[in-house]
């Protein structure tokens, strides 16, 4: 039989606030309301399992740009709303917190010295799209594609530099290729996952590469523009709604087996395991173009959603 979950309203009493610290009593009704969309923005509903508990909060720093007392005060305040309701899974779910605690309590807020690192790069990125968008061949774009061609240059080069800690001259296809196939979905706003965008992105990233190749900054252009040409339709159809939802599953998997998300081959292989378990999964998945265990979770991301809709839309 299904729980009916609190609604934070019904949690917040006076009563139970003054069990929280006053921290927690600061970030209490944030914390939850954004809890709550991010499970729903995640497509997990129905009770709270252990595994949604994992998948939710490694979402929730890419979709919540809070500072550091804020994901202090997040398992606490999930812990008290979780016993409050006295769930048949209670010690489950906070186990599950518990696990996920180390990696919500980083600090999550930029530093001066990296937020200005960070604007360098948009800046000089925002010099390379101007330069680029004289030229005939993107002048001839719709304005709402030459938006498309520059949020996706911007995306593509924030990733590799910023994310990555890569200037062009270091760019390889294995690097290119790991933050295509995952990442690169993951930055954008949900307005801009569609189908226009992502029919641009050979396109966007031949110009980008030639660009670069033509000033000296990159010496892997040719490589990678053959990579661009092979990959052709895995790019133009990389954005799969049931596919998202299968690597937030497969990232609440891995959390809960104590995977290394950072060590390549343990990831390749859970994966290949978790597929074999669930032959279903696996069949449709498999026909598609997406190359799966190029994926990275999303949480390894640097810098987050909002931060970058901010700068666009100034």
């Amino acid at each position: 039989m299904a729980h009916t979950t609190l609604s934070p309203a019904e949690f917040l009493t006076p009563q139970r606030l003054a069990k929280l610290s006053s921290n927690q009593q600061d970030y209490a009704a944030t914390i939850l309301a954004d809890v709550l969309r991010v499970r729903q923005a995640v497509g997990l509903t129905g009770d709270w399992t252990p595994q949604q508990v994992a998948a939710t909060l490694a979402a929730l720093p890419t979709m919540v740009d809070q500072s550091h007392r804020y994901y202090v005060a997040v398992v606490p305040v999930l812990t008290a709303y979780f016993k409050a309701q006295a769930l048949p899974n209670e010690a489950a779910l906070l186990q599950a917190l518990k696990a996920a605690r180390a990696a919500l309590v980083a600090p999550h807020e930029t530093t001066d010295q990296e937020q200005a690192a960070y604007e360098t790069v948009v800046a000089q990125v925002e010099t390379w799209v101007q330069t680029m968008t004289q030229q005939p061949e993107v002048q001839n774009l719709s304005s709402a594609d030459q938006q498309r061609f520059a949020t996706i240059i911007h995306t593509v080069a924030e990733l590799l530099i910023t994310g990555k800690g890569l200037q062009p001259s270091e760019w390889t296809v294995t690097t290119l290729s790991e933050i295509m196939f995952g990442p690169f979905t993951h930055l954008l706003d949900d307005s801009e996952r569609v189908p226009e965008l992502f029919h641009l992105v050979p396109f966007a990233l031949t110009a980008l590469f030639t660009y670069l190749a033509d000033h000296q900054l990159l010496p892997a252009a040719t490589e990678l523009q053959a990579w661009v040409r092979n990959q052709h339709t895995a790019l133009t159809t990389m954005y799969d709604p049931k596919l998202e939802h299968f690597f937030e599953e497969l990232t609440a998997a891995m959390q809960q087996q104590g995977i290394d998300t950072r060590d390549r081959q343990a990831v390749d292989a859970f994966t290949q395991d978790y597929l074999r378990a669930h032959p279903t999964t696996s069949r449709a998945l498999f026909m598609t173009d997406h190359q799966l265990t190029q994926s990275h979770p999303a949480k390894q991301l640097k810098f987050s959603q909002k931060k970058r809709r901010k700068r666009r839309r100034k």
